[in-house]
């Protein structure tokens, strides 16, 4: 009984508990989880335009000083937010699609994926982001530079599941699943702004079926299988 009492005062205690602070990067990181959360809940009760880094600050509970390290103008961190969150759902789609097998059966859980993320708080402030950069041209300008970098990414990903499918048609295919995505964010949109989720669901199921209709018609002319 000893031995096991005096082992146990022997074992050194570990560090690192919840309320010590770690690395740098560590801290960074928090700080960013932090005030991305509380920006996305300014972007929801006030749109970008009410949005400004002094309100995200106070509700992040973090002073200006130390968002401004980070961002240092409103558009750097609504920009940084967006390319976040858009890295984020390729990941959450790329492990959702890997469920299916390969060829239209994982190109329509693509579609379907990309609805239901759509539907999330984190996708309508991308939304709000997005209306938002029409009147700055400073976001407008970092926004389409995200939108190019993430463009390249989807090209490539999505260029070799349409060679793989045996698509001789990539290029159409590619503007099908362009089209698709416009039209999911759209939705998102007017489901954003009308709150008539009845009629964009209804909307949503007749663009998916046009384009599971496309994506046959490609395949057909390749001749290719489905999966």
């Amino acid at each position: 009984m000893q031995d096991t009492i005096d082992a146990k005062k022997e074992t050194p205690v570990k560090k690192g508990g919840p309320g010590t602070r770690g690395p740098h990067t560590v801290r960074r990181e928090i700080t960013r989880k932090r005030v991305f959360d509380a920006a996305i809940e300014c972007l929801h009760e006030t749109g970008y335009a009410g949005a400004s880094t002094l309100a995200v600050a106070r509700r992040a509970g973090v002073s200006r000083g130390a968002l401004m390290k980070q961002f240092p103008t409103k558009a750097t961190l609504f920009a940084d937010l967006v390319e976040h969150f858009l890295d984020q759902m390729r990941e959450e789609t790329l492990n959702h699609i890997r469920k299916f097998p390969a060829g239209l059966p994982r190109i329509m859980a693509r579609v379907d994926h990309a609805w239901e993320l759509y539907k999330k708080p984190k996708a309508l402030a991308i939304v709000e982001v997005l209306l938002g950069a029409r009147g700055d041209p400073e976001l407008s300008e970092r926004l389409a530079r995200v939108g190019r970098t993430r463009q390249i990414i989807e090209q490539h990903l999505l260029g070799e599941e349409f060679r793989q499918m045996g698509l001789s048609d990539r290029k159409a295919a590619g503007y099908a699943i362009l089209q698709m995505a416009a039209t999911v964010r759209g939705l998102a949109l007017e489901r954003l702004l009308n709150r008539d989720g009845q009629s964009v669901e209804a909307a949503f199921a007749l663009q998916k079926q046009q384009t599971e209709e496309f994506f046959r018609s490609l395949l057909k002319a390749s001749g290719a299988k489905e999966s």
